[in-house]
């Protein structure tokens, strides 16, 4: 219901009603530091961790992804059986913010809040589907979750006038039970399976005291919804698109970067050998197999071992390319964060990372690593023209706009 990994200029329910006084000595919590019974230990890997009583499994520490490294999300806590009885939930700040509470057979029953000196704040029933809310010394009962949210946003003293949501659930039927009037926008960016869902036919139908614009960001979303829709409703739909704020400017260097803890880069050996010209620079955030250090023999290569945020944000800053050839997890984001360094991204089909943001032209078969992979990133760097051509089908294929026209879609219906 609540998110609490959040930037900071934005608050939530949560957020609100706990009102934590945040401190410059708050950070987030690492594996580590989650505390266990006495005797019990945590093992950690990259990808998670297990707290373990005399080698038995009772509990699983789950990271925030795309975030620092092994920053606790939350902890699963098992039974003798190995069945989840309860989850606590941690914020950016390192505080556990909520325990999930889980029945016999694995179901969870109901989620507490609390603020940062263990006081329940928030108590909700996932059976009764009810909400009670200590406040300010008083207890406030809810039927539901809108009816919570909607006692949210007017504690807030907010205006009603415009909303912006992104979702067809909790946040609609928010806007659906308000009865004063305004204009809002949807920005619908889920798929719809070829059948519009019944929410947004509502919309259509103007079954609501508010006006509500549809955008659309994905083109071939967009294609979907409206070829279902009669002129007079296509109205309503908005092709739209996103803005991306770019952390620096391709200068089509040859320089690669790749992201691993796996020494399963597959064809690394014919890369180095076929583009000489091309410098790699290969990252781990763990100690690299032997396989890995054989590499160093290649002139063209750079290898980082066990390396740091810094040096990572150094190698995104001076790279231009990113090679998604790695066979095992993706590791911090990377895709990501090529992305949002405006590095290109090239890789294989059968194990593109984020196929969101990696564009088709620029993926392809493992068996034409030789004919078609090769050949084509070498033309890249040859090539500037080329070069900023696959960078503008990357772009196109994330559905990027520009902001002037964002803003005319936003502004102008």
């Amino acid at each position: 219901m609540i998110v609490v990994f959040l930037p900071d200029q934005m608050t939530s329910p949560y957020q609100y009603f706990a009102n934590n006084n945040i401190t410059a000595a708050d950070k987030p919590k690492f594996f580590n530091e989650i505390n266990v019974p006495p005797y019990w230990v945590i093992e950690g890997t990259n990808d998670n961790a297990e707290i373990k009583d005399m080698g038995k499994v009772r509990g699983r520490i789950l990271y925030q992804p795309n975030y620092q490294a092994r920053i606790v999300n939350r902890v699963e806590w098992l039974d003798e059986d190995g069945q989840i009885r309860f989850v606590d939930h941690y914020t950016k700040h390192g505080i556990k913010f909520a325990q999930t509470v889980y029945d016999k057979r694995g179901v969870a029953i109901f989620k507490k809040y609390m603020d940062r000196a263990g006081k329940d704040v928030i108590y909700e029933n996932y059976v009764t589907k009810d909400i009670v809310l200590d406040w300010k010394g008083k207890s406030h009962f809810f039927d539901s979750e809108v009816a919570f949210i909607m006692f949210y946003l007017q504690t807030l003293n907010l205006e009603t006038q415009n909303f912006v949501i992104n979702s067809l659930a909790t946040s609609f039927a928010v806007l659906y039970n308000l009865s004063t009037p305004g204009n809002d926008i949807l920005f619908w960016q889920e798929e719809s399976h070829g059948n519009i869902p019944g929410n947004m036919q509502l919309i259509l139908n103007h079954e609501l005291q508010r006006n509500i614009m549809i955008h659309i960001p994905e083109q071939d979303e967009y294609q979907t919804i409206t070829n279902q829709l009669a002129d007079t409703k296509r109205k309503q739909i908005i092709p739209s698109g996103y803005l991306y704020k770019y952390k620096k400017k391709n200068r089509h260097t040859k320089e690669a970067l790749i992201m691993t803890n796996s020494d399963q880069l597959l064809n690394i050996e014919l890369f180095l050998e076929k583009c000489p010209d091309i410098t790699f620079h290969i990252a781990a955030i763990t100690e690299m197999s032997t396989k890995l250090m054989n590499l160093s023999s290649y002139a063209n290569v750079k290898l980082y071992s066990t390396v740091d945020a810094e040096t990572i944000e150094r190698l995104y800053q001076s790279c231009d390319l990113y090679l998604d050839i790695n066979e095992g997890k993706e590791i911090m984001g990377a895709l990501n964060k090529a992305f949002e360094y405006e590095l290109l991204i090239m890789g294989y089909n059968d194990i593109a990372h984020n196929q969101v943001l990696t564009a088709k032209a620029n993926l392809f078969s493992k068996q034409s690593v030789g004919s078609e992979f090769i050949p084509t990133l070498l033309k890249i760097t040859q090539d500037k023209a080329t070069f900023a051509k696959h960078l503008t089908t990357q772009k196109e294929h994330a559905n990027e706009v520009n902001k002037h026209y964002f803003n005319q879609q936003i502004f102008n219906y």
